[in-house]
């Protein structure tokens, strides 16, 4: 019975066939019938008509077409309003991103990256964000955390990577700070002048290195139970350390820089002939974290446009 567009229990739709109930769901079949859509939302202010909304919201927990097949996901919807994909990284309890690649979506088959990262530290918890644009706007944040460890020094170049175990090599450095002191007539102590913002390492490095295996992790290519297999390769490090190009060096300390090989790497014998090791210095010339010099300096094309000012 209504009374005034209200029933006997009270509110105006108690006895409509929508459930009210406030339970989770858990399952939902269809049976006995044909049907266009299934489609299930978290937004409670919509109108209850007999047509589906146009295209994926934020509410939307599936949306079933039956357009061949039972799929509810909406990779369809992130196709139609996805023009790139990117994919950021940043040091935990850091507040700004670093993007470090971006990629053009097409197809669904595109939604699928993979990105080897060099520019993380041994034992920094890292936290990476798969972000989808649409032409400038971005969208949701997924996120994930690692800790990459490794016992190895590496040096690294466009995907290429050399590297040495830490106990068959060594790495030492020294902070540049240009400055110098004037002894003055009146005073017994000089003054100290610096008239530059220069303040940056350089460093030496040794080691029997050789080139990481393809199919990934830290393994190096040769059998560390016969060392003379290094040898191999030092004429094809020599060349690598010579090329003149900007490189990652990464210890297993958690330190690392963007660095340039200086003159000149020397290849000698230690205790005997076919105990060898490469020496080489090197200088640092930019900041690992900078979107602007990993790009400057070759080591990531991720244009300006997509860097996180």
């Amino acid at each position: 019975m209504f009374l005034c567009g209200s029933n006997f229990v009270g509110g105006a739709l108690a006895c409509a066939i929508t459930p009210t109930s406030i339970e989770p769901i858990h399952y939902i079949e269809l049976k006995n019938g044909v049907y266009d859509d299934l489609y299930l939302s978290k937004a409670v202010d919509f109108e209850l008509t007999d047509t589906c909304p146009n295209e994926w919201n934020f509410d939307t927990i599936l949306w079933a077409k039956f357009n061949g097949n039972a799929n509810a996901g909406n990779v369809d919807w992130n196709l139609e309003t996805t023009s790139h994909l990117i994919l950021k990284s940043r040091n935990e309890g850091e507040f700004k991103w670093k993007t470090i690649a971006v990629k053009e979506i097409h197809s669904t088959d595109d939604f699928v990256i993979n990105y080897p990262d060099y520019f993380i530290a041994s034992g920094q918890t890292v936290e990476y964000a798969v972000v989808n644009v649409l032409y400038g706007a971005e969208g949701n944040y997924a996120t994930t955390k690692i800790t990459p460890k490794f016992s190895q020094m590496f040096l690294i170049e466009n995907g290429v990577v050399w590297g040495t175990e830490i106990t068959d090599g060594n790495c030492n450095t020294t902070r540049c700070i240009p400055s110098s002191t004037v002894e003055l007539l009146n005073s017994r102590y000089p003054i100290f002048i610096r008239n530059t913002l220069a303040n940056y390492d350089t460093g030496t490095c040794a080691g029997s290195f050789v080139p990481l295996l393809d199919e990934g992790g830290c393994d190096l290519a040769y059998d560390d139970q016969h060392d003379y297999q290094r040898i191999r390769y030092q004429k094809e490090f020599m060349d690598f350390l010579a090329d003149g190009i900007p490189k990652i060096l990464k210890l297993p300390d958690g330190r690392l820089w963007i660095i340039q090989v200086t003159p000149s790497p020397s290849d000698s014998a230690k205790t005997k002939y076919n105990d060898r090791e490469i020496s080489w210095s090197w200088v640092e010339i930019g900041d690992v974290n900078s979107e602007e010099d990993l790009y400057y300096l070759g080591l990531s094309d991720v244009s300006p446009e997509w860097w996180n000012k």
